[in-house]
Formats: structure tokens, sequence, C-alpha cells
């Protein structure tokens, strides 16, 4: 096996195994994310960093479906479940009541807050064993990689 190869099956298994330990951990603390999907945390998330810049009122669909990069109809039917789990909220603008937002319950706020803790604190205990050094290293790499990336994204 090539060095790309270990790279890439290491970062998807990092991920993975990030994923599921987190839902273990939210399905043991009796939080119930466990019953969240991938897509689902994505949107969440999502609209939670929307309600948290300019967009307190909420989202318009087609603005949150171009930021998780999903059709508005995919991103229709995931919002549809959310609303239907009681974590998001469908919101009927002030000034034009055609006009749809989508915002967090506080449901949806307490899920997003216990997947967000889970990363911050398992996050946390792993740079805690590294040096400085080794930090600013692992940082500087992680941002380079994520940059690439979403240069290719945006092509």
């Amino acid at each position: 096996m090539d060095k790309t190869t270990d790279c890439w099956r290491l970062l998807f298994n990092l991920v993975d195994n990030f994923r599921e330990a987190a839902n273990k951990y939210n399905h043991d603390s009796h939080s119930d994310i466990a019953s969240v999907t991938v897509g689902q945390m994505k949107i969440l998330k999502a609209t939670a960093n929307f309600m948290e810049e300019k967009y307190s009122g909420g989202v318009m669909l087609k603005t949150l479906a171009e930021k998780v990069h999903l059709t508005p109809g995919a991103t229709s039917i995931i919002v549809d479940s959310l609303v239907r789990m009681g974590m998001l909220e469908r919101r009927h603008s002030e000034v034009d009541r055609r006009a749809v937002r989508i915002g967090l319950s506080a449901e949806g706020r307490r899920k997003v807050a216990g997947y967000t803790n889970f990363f911050k604190a398992h996050t946390e205990k792993f740079l805690a064993e590294l040096s400085p050094e080794d930090k600013e290293k692992f940082m500087e790499l992680l941002k380079r990689f994520y940059s690439k990336i979403n240069e290719e994204n945006e092509k």
C-alpha cells in the first residue's frame, strides 16, 4: 500500500471512529444524539453557525443547501426530518410571510451543544499530549489539508 492510500484511509477511519465514539458517548449519556445521522448533524451545525452569525431569525433553505453542498431538495428532506424530530423549526419571515426561515429549536441547540462538547473535550485531551511545537505543526498541516480540499470543492 502506498502513502497516499494510507493517508486517506487513516483520515477516514479517524473521522468514522470519532463519530462512533461521539454517538456511543451521547447514547450512554442519554443525550439521544445517536439518533441523529451525519447528514442531519451537518444541517444542525450549519444552522447553528448561521444563527450565531447574522441569521439569528433563521436561515433560508437555499442558503443552507449551498452551505452544506447539497441540493435544495435533499436539504429539504433532511430539514423535514429534523422538524419532525423537534430539532428545527420553520419560521415565517416578518417581512414576507411567504418566506420561510429554518432555525434551531431548544432541542436542536441542546443536541448541537452535546455533540460540540464531546468533540471539544476529546480534542483537548489529544492536544494536551502534544508539545507546543507538535500542536503548531499539527494545526498547520490540518489547515493546509483543509484548504486544499476546499479549493477542490469550489472548482
